[in-house]
């Protein structure tokens, strides 16, 4: 509930029943016209969610075009999450599969990666791994680290570098 003197208890419960009862069935048809009928439900319900943590920035009157941009970028979030998904068991089936020949190689590969990895500090493993493990823009890392998208690409371009060191310094003890 909040404490703002303008919504008095009971007023957000009462916003909110109003929202789901007037806006539910439109919002599930727009869902259920973009994805499939059981990932549609997700969405509205992570959509309502969203609108009641957000509820103070709902537009007045316009609360539908409101909930049906909300819906959009959950539906591109998890369209996004699911090609993530996709892509990281592909990768799997790859490691798991690899050429009978090739499959030392992946390991050595793997092993030295992983150690390299080791080495650096937390906050170099986790500006790579959002950028290349999520997949995320440098805007988008920024946004996470509450930095700019310059000093994202300034502090990727160290760690990539200080990765490749960890790297060699490996290979020459391999």
């Amino acid at each position: 509930m909040s404490d703002d003197p303008d919504h008095p208890p009971g007023t957000d419960r009462e916003w909110f029943r109003s929202l789901f009862h007037g806006n539910y069935r439109p919002l599930l048809a727009y869902a259920r016209r973009r994805v499939d009928a059981g990932t549609a439900d997700d969405v509205v319900a992570e959509t309502l969610l969203v609108a009641w943590r957000r509820r103070d920035a709902a537009p007045s009157g316009h609360e539908r075009p409101w909930l049906y941009g909300i819906a959009r970028n959950v539906i591109r979030n998890s369209a996004r999450s699911a090609r993530r998904q996709q892509a990281f068991h592909q990768t799997l089936r790859g490691l798991r599969q690899p050429k009978p020949s090739d499959s030392e190689a992946v390991d050595e590969q793997a092993e030295v990666m992983r150690s390299a990895l080791c080495e650096l500090s937390e906050d170099d493993r986790e500006i790579l791994m959002l950028v290349t493990w999520e997949e995320l823009s440098y805007a988008d890392v920024g946004r996470v680290l509450d930095i700019s998208a310059n000093a994202v690409a300034i502090r990727v371009h160290r760690a990539r570098k200080r990765l490749a060191g960890q790297v060699a310094k490996y290979l020459g003890k391999i």
